[in-house]
């Protein structure tokens, strides 16, 4: 089983607007609900590309319950500590005019000590039933600091890789913990080393783990094992929604590993993935048959 850890799942709303106008009311045209974060979403990728997949998080009120229903509907097995404060809702506001694609992500219910050791216990006990670990997104707040640091230390100690997606200070560390895999966009990449050209980035990145994947939205993907690159690009003529795209480019990645691909494999598959949830009105979700379709076109070379 390959185990996505999402600390801080969503309801995903996308809500579409005639227009949008500022210190008004605004009504809805449209609006519809999808299960969310950005470990939900590379679980749904990676369950649509037939691996088996589960999903360990906090599970919070009422919402917490429904994506974990959502995620079970889709045959995703879950885990993790219940919690009486609600799941957070983030919302997607689109319009016809140039409003388009904005994010409103809410923080989440607050973590307490005694569901954190309950959350790591699950973990150590899923540990011996797992192949792969991708790791993903925010933390909810907490009167400690939470990162994925300590999960990647106890992933090691069991011989376990991990492939980790997140930003800002939660990146930096968990980079020190040197995981197996990192997935970082231009923006997080500039964030911290203050450079978007993707072979620095690759250069630095390499010091800490043994496969970077490096993104640049329509410019595609820079993937690199430490002593190879692949740059991939998969095109599609018409974007619909692009929020979701890195999660499901980590689906890629994830399915990749546990298939054995090798490096310009891998970068095709993740490339198309990630391609492929800009077809679909649904956040962070792709259909596997639009990613075969994507790679047959998938432009890729090596250095």
């Amino acid at each position: 089983m390959i185990l996505c850890v999402c600390p801080n799942p969503s309801i995903d709303k996308l809500i579409n607007l005639n227009r949008f106008q500022e210190g008004t009311a605004n009504r809805a045209l449209m609006e519809e609900s999808y299960p969310g974060g950005k470990g939900v979403h590379v679980a749904l990728g990676i369950k649509e590309l037939g691996e088996e997949v589960g999903i360990l998080a906090f599970w919070g009120g009422a919402t917490g319950q429904w994506i974990k229903e959502k995620c079970k509907e889709q045959g995703i097995s879950c885990y993790g500590p219940s919690l009486k404060a609600w799941s957070r809702t983030c919302l997607t506001l689109k319009s016809n005019d140039v409003f388009d694609e904005t994010e409103i992500l809410e923080m989440g219910p607050a973590i307490d000590n005694v569901s954190y050791e309950l959350f790591i216990n699950d973990f150590k006990t899923l540990l011996p039933d797992v192949s792969l670990i991708c790791m993903s997104g925010s933390w909810p707040g907490s009167n400690q600091e939470l990162n994925f640091c300590e999960l990647i230390s106890i992933a090691h100690k069991s011989d376990i890789k991990s492939i980790i997606d997140c930003s800002g200070l939660s990146l930096v560390k968990a980079l020190n913990q040197n995981p197996f895999g990192v997935h970082i966009n231009h923006d997080e990449g500039y964030e911290i080393y203050q450079t978007d050209d993707p072979m620095t980035l690759l250069s630095k990145i390499k010091k800490h783990s043994q496969l970077i994947a490096v993104t640049f939205g329509e410019k595609g993907l820079y993937l690199s094992d430490g002593k190879n690159t692949v740059h991939a690009l998969s095109k599609v003529d018409a974007v619909i929604n692009t929020v979701g795209c890195g999660d499901s480019l980590v689906a890629g990645l994830a399915v990749a590993y546990i298939k054995g691909y090798d490096l310009a494999k891998t970068a095709m598959l993740a490339a198309s993935c990630g391609a492929a949830n800009c077809l679909r009105e649904e956040i962070g979700m792709f259909h596997k048959k639009d990613v075969l379709n994507l790679q047959k076109q998938c432009m890729s070379y090596s250095w």
